[in-house]
């Protein structure tokens, strides 16, 4: 049974949803469109922001909870063992900086650390 509240609500839904289809379709900015038709930038986006949820909530892409909800996150053990990311060397440069390469590290990523020390 539908309420005062809800048939307003989906009469300004409705509303909204003719004003922000105009927009989209002049193709104009929202600032200077909103402006030009005397309609507040703030109260666009807002209506804008509810239409996008319900249409989400409708296709069921948007779940809609009562509160928080919280879920247990586990640690995943690394698959490589940790000894395997030891350092196996490392760049000294004549300014002391220094870069440490581990045991499995990408060629690539290698390889561009190096041009830019050339540098």
């Amino acid at each position: 049974m539908a309420t005062m509240k809800s048939v307003q609500h989906e009469m300004l839904v409705e509303k909204w949803r003719k004003i922000i289809a105009e927009r989209m379709q002049s193709g104009m900015p929202v600032k200077p469109w909103c402006k030009e038709r005397g309609i507040s930038e703030g109260q666009y986006y807002y209506w804008l922001k509810v239409i996008r949820e319900e249409s989400l909530i409708k296709a069921g892409t948007l779940a809609v909870t009562g509160g928080p909800q919280f879920a247990e996150v586990k640690q995943i053990e690394p698959k490589t063992p940790m000894n395997s990311h030891r350092v196996c060397a490392v760049i000294q440069m004549e300014n002391g900086m220094a870069v440490e390469i581990c045991n499995g590290a990408d060629p690539d990523t290698i390889s561009a650390i190096l041009n830019i020390l050339k540098r």
